[in-house]
């Protein structure tokens, strides 16, 4: 998958470059995938930190993966806006017994700026509070941003694959 979409980028990289020679367009063309590479590589760091974070339980550490202004956007729960509201609400969640949660992602796509991504994926989790067993699998999409250096959590959205209830 990685490569299709290097492929995108490389093409539009090369198609925006009329007016130099077949040499620097090869120069671009490999700069370009350098970089979509080395942000691919960055975006699944922080989504190994993120796992290691939930296995330690640091709502605080999770939040600060967020931009300032992200959000995270529950199913069937308010939107959660900013790192504090973020940090609560991790904090919640994994303070039920028993909670486990993981995830993989199944494609990361960037913008053709390059400071923008989209990773899309699946997620499972387990709790065990008083009321009982829970268990759940389903899907999630992260928007993530560039901001300097780094790669921050603009917008995060999961849902059930369960039947929503009548």
């Amino acid at each position: 998958m990685m490569k299709s979409n290097l492929l995108l980028i490389v093409v539009a990289s090369a198609a925006m470059l009329p007016g130099c020679d077949q040499g620097e367009r090869q120069q671009a063309v490999e700069a370009t995938q350098a970089n979509a590479a080395a942000d691919e590589q960055a975006v699944r760091a922080v989504n190994d930190r993120w796992l290691e974070l939930i296995r330690n339980k640091d709502a605080v550490g999770i939040s600060q993966l967020y931009a300032e202004d992200g959000a995270v956007m529950p199913q069937g729960e308010p939107i959660q806006r900013g790192r504090e509201a973020i940090a609560n609400w991790w904090g919640e969640m994994m303070a039920m017994p028993g909670y486990d949660l993981t995830f993989e992602e199944d494609l990361i796509l960037f913008s053709s700026s390059g400071d923008m991504a989209l990773d899309r994926g699946t997620y499972r989790f387990r709790a065990t509070p008083a009321s009982g067993p829970i268990e759940d699998a389903g899907k999630y999409v992260v928007v993530w941003r560039k901001i300097g250096n780094d790669w921050k959590v603009a917008a995060d959205i999961f849902n059930s694959d369960r039947p929503a209830s009548s």
